[in-house]
């Protein structure tokens, strides 16, 4: 809930919420870049990542809930939202920028997400028929149902 309600903040604050952080950003890829560290790291660079990272829980948190056998509908969930964030700035916040370098970048976020809950889930699983089979072999073998085994009389 708390990561919905940063979400929507984020995404719907009337002016871009970097704006304040912009010039601290560029002093200190600029001090990066000085020291010849992570040239190839811009302000877009940093921008396209952060939207990465902001559906990254998304992707998680659908995936976890949906299941591994629908995970890709996660992926359909994020892109969906992203493209209804981005319309929203686009007709409501005129200050702000609708790109579909941001719907790109945080469907990409949805999809690692969702790809580690695939991973979680099925991990999860694997320990769980390993608990089951270990307890199976502890288990003495279930009795014999057509009468034929040991102990029963033949005739």
């Amino acid at each position: 809930m708390l990561y919905a309600a940063a979400v929507l903040v984020v995404v719907m604050w009337p002016s871009p919420v970097d704006e304040k952080a912009r010039g601290m950003l560029a002093r200190i890829l600029k001090g990066l870049h000085d020291r010849h560290l992570l040239e190839f790291l811009g302000y877009p660079q940093v921008e396209f990542l952060s939207n990465v990272a902001l559906f990254i829980p998304l992707g998680l948190l659908l995936g976890l809930l949906l299941g591994r056998r629908i995970w890709g509908l996660a992926v359909l969930l994020c892109l969906a939202g992203s493209v209804a964030i981005e319309l929203t700035q686009y007709v409501f916040l005129p200050d702000r920028f609708a790109t579909v370098d941001d719907v790109i970048a945080n469907t990409l976020g949805g999809l690692i997400g969702a790809l580690v809950a695939g991973a979680l889930l099925a991990r999860w699983r694997r320990r769980r028929e390993s608990r089951l089979r270990r307890r199976a072999v502890a288990l003495p073998p279930p009795p014999p149902r057509d009468g034929w085994g040991p102990g029963t009389v033949q005739l």
